[in-house]
C-alpha cells in the first residue's frame, strides 16, 4: 500500500470516530432539552390548572351578577310602568 492510501484509510477511520462521538453528544443534548420540556409541560399545565380553578368562582360569580343585573333592569321597567300608570291623568286640564 502506499503511503497516500494509509493515510486516507486513517483520515477515514478519524473522522467516523469524530462523528460518531459528535453522535453521541447530540443524542445526550436532545435527550437533556426532552427531560427541560417535559418540566416545562408540567409547569404549564399547573399554570392552566391553577387558572381553570381561578375561572370556575369568577365565572359562577360574573353570572350571578348578570342575573340580578337583568332582574334590576326589569324591576325597574316594572316600577317605571307602575309610575307612568300613576301619573297618567284621565282628565282633561281647564284653563
Amino acid at each position: 500500500m502506499d503511503f497516500l492510501q494509509i493515510a486516507l484509510i486513517f483520515l477515514i477511520f478519524l473522522l467516523s470516530i469524530f462523528l460518531a462521538i459528535t453522535g453521541i453528544q447530540v443524542f445526550f443534548i436532545l435527550r437533556d432539552l426532552k427531560k427541560a420540556l417535559d418540566k416545562l409541560n408540567a409547569i404549564l399545565q399547573t399554570g392552566e390548572n391553577i387558572a381553570g380553578d381561578i375561572e370556575r368562582p369568577l365565572s359562577s360569580a360574573s353570572n350571578l351578577v348578570a342575573t340580578l343585573g337583568d332582574r334590576a333592569k326589569a324591576l325597574a321597567g316594572v316600577v317605571k310602568r307602575e309610575s307612568k300608570h300613576r301619573q297618567r291623568r284621565f282628565y282633561k286640564r281647564t284653563l
